[in-house]
């Protein structure tokens, strides 16, 4: 509510990428706001938001109906990056980082059924031997 804390837990102390594709819209937002504040997000006010109720009410709401999506918690989109990123066999470490999670087996126990396993060729390495 405001005030600048650590975060809750040790591993939710880390360092996140920045994916490629979204690196030149965090430039751009940081052009019209970073130079004024510390922060690249900022309200109407030009304060940082320190409340998920007033990021939810004053534009998450409003973007999805704009781009004709179901309401859904701004933290489903955390389970939604894990879920994409495993289905397109991205490396679970990796994901498991971005998340925070303290190793890959909590990563794996909460999203590997979501894994796409149908028309995968196993241990073709075999092959080469």
């Amino acid at each position: 509510m405001g005030e600048i804390t650590t975060p809750k837990t040790k591993n939710s102390i880390r360092t996140i990428d920045i994916l490629d594709n979204l690196l030149p819209y965090l430039q751009e937002q940081y052009k019209l706001t970073g130079k004024k504040k510390s922060y690249v997000f900022l309200n109407k006010h030009d304060e940082h938001y320190y409340d998920i109720k007033r990021i939810r009410d004053s534009k998450w709401k409003n973007l999805l109906k704009e781009c004709e999506i179901d309401y859904r918690t701004i933290y489903q989109m955390r389970h939604t990056f894990a879920t994409v990123m495993i289905e397109n066999n991205e490396d679970i470490l990796w994901v498991s980082n971005m998340l925070g999670h303290a190793d890959a087996s909590m990563t794996l126990q909460m999203y590997a059924k979501y894994r796409k396993r149908e028309g995968i060729k196993r241990a073709s390495f075999l092959g080469a031997i």
